[in-house]
C-alpha cells in the first residue's frame, strides 16, 4: 500500500474514531455533571489535576517509546526492535511503581487544608485519589504496549479499544444515575475499572498479533538510560501543558473554589476533544517522521512534520470554528446548568489549542533527530510562565478571566516561537514555514469564521445552527483545497479519490 493511500486511511479511521468519541464524551460528561452536581465534579478534576502533576512524566515516555520504536522499525532491524521495546517496558515500569509511592506520599498532606474541599466530602476525595492513583500506574505500564501499536499504524486497534473505553464510560455516566451509594466514589472506582480492561485487551492482542516481535527480558540499564535521558528533556516540553491546565485547575480552586473549578474542567473536556482531533493526523503521520529519520531521508521527514501541523489544523477547525462561534447555544444544549465563565474560558482555550498544534509537527521533527534540549528548553519556559503570570494578577484582585486570557497569550507566543528556534536548530526557514502553512491556512480560516458568525448573528435557531454549520464546513473545505493546499497535496488528494472511486468500480 502506497504511504499517502496509507496515512489517508489511517486518517479517516481515526477521525471517525474521533467523532464517535467526541459525541459519546460530550455526552456523558453532560450525565456525570448531573449525577455527581457542580461541586463533586468539581473535587474529582482538582484531585485529577494534583495526579496529572505527576503523571506529564507517562506522556514524555510515550513520546519516547514511539519515537525509539519508530525509529527502530524504520532500520528494518528486528534485533533493535526487540531491544528497544525491553527497554521501553522496564523504564516504564520502574517509573511507573516511583510515581505511585510518589502520589500516596503526597495524598497523606493534601487533604489537610492544602485543597478547598468540603470537610464531608474528604474521605470520599480521599478513596477516589487512591483509585486515580492506581489508574495512573496503570497508564503508564501499559503506555510501551500502546506506543507498539502506534509505531506499527496499527490504528483500527487502537481505535477499537478507544470507542470501547469511551462507550465503557457513557455506561458508567448511566449508572451513576441510579445509584444510590456515594455517586463521587463509584465514579472513581468504575473508572479505574476501565482502564484495567483497556490495559488487558491491549496486552492480549500484542502477545497474539507481535509475538515475534515481542519480547521481555533482561533490564538493559544502558538502554534505558539513553531513553532516560531523551525523555528529560521531553518531560520539559509536557510539563509546560501540564503546569497551563493542572496548575490552572489547582490556581482556580485556592481563588475561587470548585464551582469556578466545574467551569474550568468543562472548557478543558471541550479543548481535550478538540485537541484529539488534530491527533488524527499527528498520529498517522508522527510515526512516518521518526520512521523517515531512521531511514536517513530528512527532507521527507521535515516535509511530513509540516503536513502533519497543516492538517491537523484544518481538521481541527471543521469543529472550533462553529464551537466558538456558537458556544453559549451548544453549551445550553449540551448541559442543563452551565456553570458561570465556561462560555468565555472554552473558546480562548479552543483558539489556543489550535495555535499550538499547528506548529505540533515540528516537535516531533525534533524529536526525531534528537535535538530537543533547547528547542523545549525557551518554549516551555514561555509557555510555564502562564502560571506564576495569573497567580500574581489573581493575588491582586483580578477576576478568572484575566487567567484565561494569560493562559492565550503565553500559548500562542510559544506556538510563534516555536518555528523560529527550529529554523535555527535544524537551519530551516521559518519563513518557509509560514509561506507553507500558516498563509495558506489562516486565510481560508478566518473567512470561513467570519461567514460561520455572519450567519449565526441574524439567527440563533437550533434549525439555524444545522443548517450553518453545513455551509461553513463545505465553504471551508472548498476554501482549503482552493487556497491551503499546495499544487503536490492537491495532487496527493486527487490521486487517493481516484484510487477509492476506481477500486468502487471494480
Amino acid at each position: 500500500m502506497r504511504v499517502a493511500n496509507k496515512v489517508a486511511i489511517n486518517t479517516v479511521i481515526q477521525y471517525t474514531r474521533l467523532l464517535l468519541n467526541f459525541v459519546i464524551s460530550l455526552y456523558s460528561v453532560r450525565v456525570i455533571l448531573n449525577a455527581l452536581g457542580a461541586s463533586d465534579y468539581g473535587i474529582y478534576d482538582v484531585i485529577a489535576g494534583v495526579i496529572a502533576i505527576l503523571g506529564f512524566l507517562n506522556s514524555s515516555l510515550s513520546q519516547t517509546s514511539i519515537r525509539y520504536l519508530s525509529v527502530s522499525l524504520g532500520k528494518n532491524n528486528l534485533s533493535d526492535l526487540r531491544n528497544t521495546f525491553n527497554n521501553c517496558f522496564w523504564l516504564h515500569l520502574f517509573i511507573a511503581i516511583g510515581i505511585v509511592a510518589v502520589l500516596e506520599f503526597i495524598g497523606l498532606f493534601i487533604f489537610d487544608g492544602f485543597l478547598n474541599i468540603p470537610k464531608e466530602r474528604i474521605e470520599a476525595a480521599r478513596i477516589v485519589f487512591h483509585c486515580m492513583s492506581v489508574t495512573m500506574f496503570l497508564h503508564i505500564f501499559i503506555t510501551p504496549f500502546s506506543a507498539f501499536i502506534i509505531s506499527h499504524e496499527n490504528f483500527f486497534y487502537s481505535s477499537c479499544i478507544s470507542i470501547l473505553d469511551a462507550l465503557l464510560k457513557l455506561g458508567i455516566a448511566f449508572f451513576l444515575a441510579f445509584t444510590t451509594g456515594d455517586k463521587l466514589v463509584v465514579y472513581g472506582i468504575l473508572m479505574m475499572t476501565v482502564v484495567i480492561i483497556n490495559v488487558v485487551m491491549y496486552i492480549l492482542y500484542i502477545f497474539v498479533k507481535y509475538k515475534d516481535e515481542f519480547y521481555i527480558g533482561k533490564p538493559s540499564f544502558k538502554g534505558i538510560k539513553k531513553q532516560s535521558k531523551f525523555a528529560g528533556w521531553t518531560i520539559i516540553d509536557v510539563l509546560g501543558t501540564i503546569a497551563n491546565r493542572q496548575g490552572y485547575a489547582i490556581m482556580l480552586n485556592k481563588f475561587f473554589g470548585p464551582v469556578t473549578n466545574a467551569a474550568f474542567a468543562l472548557a478543558r473536556q471541550i479543548e481535550g476533544q478538540i485537541y484529539t482531533i488534530s491527533a488524527a493526523v499527528i498520529d498517522t503521520i508522527k510515526p512516518q517522521i521518526m520512521k523517515s529519520y531512521g531511514s536517513n531521508d530528512r527532507e521527507r521527514m521535515f516535509k511530513l512534520s509540516m503536513t502533519a501541523g497543516k492538517f491537523g489544523f484544518i481538521l481541527m477547525s471543521f469543529i472550533a470554528i462553529p464551537l466558538i462561534v456558537m458556544m453559549p447555544l451548544i453549551l445550553e444544549l449540551w448541559l442543563k446548568s452551565v456553570p458561570e465563565s465556561t462560555v468565555t474560558f472554552a473558546r480562548l482555550m479552543v483558539l489556543a489549542c489550535m495555535s499550538e498544534q499547528l506548529t505540533r509537527g515540528l516537535v516531533y521533527a525534533c524529536q526525531a533527530i534528537g535535538h530537543i534540549k533547547w528547542f523545549s528548553i525557551i518554549v516551555s519556559c514561555i509557555r510555564v510562565s502562564a502560571l506564576p503570570i495569573s497567580v500574581l494578577l489573581l493575588s491582586l484582585g483580578c477576576s478568572a478571566y484575566v487567567a484565561i486570557i494569560v493562559f492565550f497569550i503565553c500559548e500562542v507566543t510559544g506556538s510563534i516561537t516555536r518555528i523560529f528556534v527550529i529554523s535555527k536548530l535544524e537551519n530551516i526557514s521559518s519563513l518557509f514555514f509560514f509561506q507553507s502553512v500558516i498563509s495558506r491556512v489562516l486565510p481560508s480560516f478566518v473567512v470561513a469564521f467570519l461567514l460561520c458568525f455572519t450567519i449565526h448573528f441574524f439567527c440563533k435557531t437550533l434549525l439555524t445552527m444545522i443548517f450553518n454549520i453545513i455551509i461553513t464546513s463545505f465553504s471551508y473545505l472548498i476554501l482549503i483545497y482552493l487556497v491551503g493546499l499546495s499544487a503536490e497535496e492537491k495532487y496527493a488528494i486527487n490521486n487517493i479519490i481516484k484510487s477509492v472511486f476506481h477500486r468502487n468500480e471494480r
